[in-house]
């Protein structure tokens, strides 16, 4: 089936082509907005509706087209666009435009490692998460000291000065396994510990730029404002939500590298 229909392809696109694009980019809704059109972006370019040249309809449209914000569409722009996977050109033909990953060697073994990522292990690591980080998140609200909040408030800081995301990483590892050392259970500790030792390389794969890490912040910052209060349900809720969040977009980078990697 031919889904191609790029602003650069002067053919008229077909039935099915019109069919896929409607799904891809019908309206979205619910929380972590930037995350799921971060994904419906990189949907669009990995199965093809985009291919590596073409020109993204304007701002305007695909904002309209998804149901969501200007300011949505244009954060969603810049983690793809810090990414790799599109490009902004200015002028007479301006525009954002799906472009071909210019990879350094590091950079082609993280997209051998992308191509290994299936749907399936993304759905499975984030429900293990979700029932690890949402409840040691909950039972952090009810037992954290002022000392742990203290720590959290502090790796937050950390994670909003951090230039590198070496460094952002680090932070992002230690805000969740402090999360799951104030629940006072060894076993829970050492579950976050091992599945944030998994991430580590997964996200090492990404070029991870600064609008990302900001949005996954203000996230984090949600969560220790619903801990700090003590409210155990908000927090488990903005828990499980964040950690959805970073799936959808963990998708969204891979069915993109399929395609913009060449």
């Amino acid at each position: 089936m031919d889904i191609n229909d790029s602003a650069s392809d002067s053919r008229t696109p077909s039935p099915a082509s019109l069919l896929v694009r409607s799904v891809i980019l019908s309206p979205i809704g619910g929380e972590g907005l930037v995350a799921q059109t971060v994904r419906r972006l990189g949907d669009a370019i990995g199965l093809g509706i985009f291919d590596v040249g073409a020109r993204l309809p304007s701002e305007s449209e695909l904002a309209d087209q998804l149901g969501i914000s200007a300011m949505t569409l244009r954060e969603a722009l810049a983690v793809m666009r810090e990414a790799g996977y599109v490009e902004t050109r200015r002028g007479r033909q301006g525009g954002t435009y799906v472009k071909q990953l210019a990879l350094t060697v590091p950079e082609r073994e993280a997209q051998k490692r992308i191509a290994t990522i299936t749907d399936e292990y993304i759905t499975d690591l984030t429900d293990y998460r979700v029932a690890i980080g949402g409840e040691s998140a909950a039972l952090a609200a009810e037992r954290a000291t002022a000392e742990d909040l203290a720590g959290m408030r502090d790796l937050i800081e950390r994670m909003d000065a951090a230039e590198a995301f070496e460094e952002f990483r680090k932070c992002d590892a230690t805000f969740h396994v402090t999360i799951a050392s104030c629940t006072r259970s060894q076993r829970l500790a050492r579950a976050e510990t091992e599945v944030q030792a998994e991430l580590t390389p997964l996200m090492g794969a990404f070029r991870v730029g600064p609008q990302a890490r900001h949005t996954s912040n203000e996230q984090h910052r949600k969560i220790f404002a619903a801990i700090e209060a003590g409210d155990g349900e908000r927090a488990r809720r903005l828990m499980a939500e964040h950690m959805t969040s970073s799936a959808e977009a963990i998708l969204g980078f891979t069915r993109a590298a399929a395609s913009a990697g060449g």
